[in-house]
């Protein structure tokens, strides 16, 4: 394993969107799209997609047989349960999840998540982008311990490099950095590194991006 497949062991891939709750499957003449968000409303969203959530895995489940080969017993399949759904395979799991949108309860978010990389070449391999496309915006990183925002920040600012762009609130509870070559932004917060790109790349593009901005801040804690 090289130094970037290593690097990619604890990161996700990732990509939320909103829909309609009308337009989930299960909305039926009579339902009433929720007016405020609660345990019900919420339960209410994930019995509805849940047909929309086992018609995602039937065709993902169809495209990694095609494309990777994996046989039947390689697949394991959790159908959709709380809204959420997931398929194991040799290389990686596929989460998939509709949640209700607590800031505008007229909508539902779709995350799609791919981790847990147990095949880290396999993310930069042809197979694995004619299969995602270009279906992800946003890289995750998990830090292996809490981030000191107020160090990290120091550290950044004491580089002085003009090309690299930091913001952050007053309260130093966040930060955003932008580097003039790197066609992203990442957020990072004291639990969770986020590299968000400009728009949908496929995943080589993606995670090319997180690296370089990685190197880039390289002796900084959590990289």
């Amino acid at each position: 394993m090289n130094d970037n497949d290593a690097g990619m062991i604890d990161v996700a891939l990732v990509r939320e969107q909103t829909t309609r709750v009308r337009d989930l499957s299960g909305f039926r003449k009579g339902h009433q799209v929720p007016a405020e968000a609660s345990d019900r409303a919420s339960a209410f969203v994930a019995r509805i997609a849940a047909a929309d959530l086992s018609r995602d895995l039937d065709e993902h489940f169809a495209q990694f047989r095609r494309q990777f080969r994996f046989r039947r017993t390689e697949l394991q399949v959790s159908d959709p349960e709380n809204g959420a759904a997931r398929i194991s395979t040799p290389w990686f799991d596929y989460r998939v999840s509709v949640t209700l949108d607590s800031t505008k309860t007229s909508q539902a978010i779709w995350r799609r998540q791919v981790s847990e990389f147990r095949s880290p070449e396999q993310l930069f391999s042809g197979e694995f982008a004619s299969v995602f496309g270009q279906s992800f915006d946003t890289v995750e990183f998990t830090p292996p311990a809490m981030i000191d925002l107020e160090a990290f920040i120091d550290h950044v600012e004491d580089r002085d490099d003009n090309s690299l762009t930091i913001e952050y609130d007053r309260r130093s509870t966040w930060c955003e950095l932008s580097i003039d070559e790197i066609p992203a932004r990442m957020v990072v917060r004291s639990d969770l590194v986020s590299l968000i790109a400009r728009q949908p790349q496929i995943p080589a593009q993606l995670l090319e991006s997180f690296l370089a901005m990685r190197k880039r801040l390289k002796g900084i804690e959590c990289f």
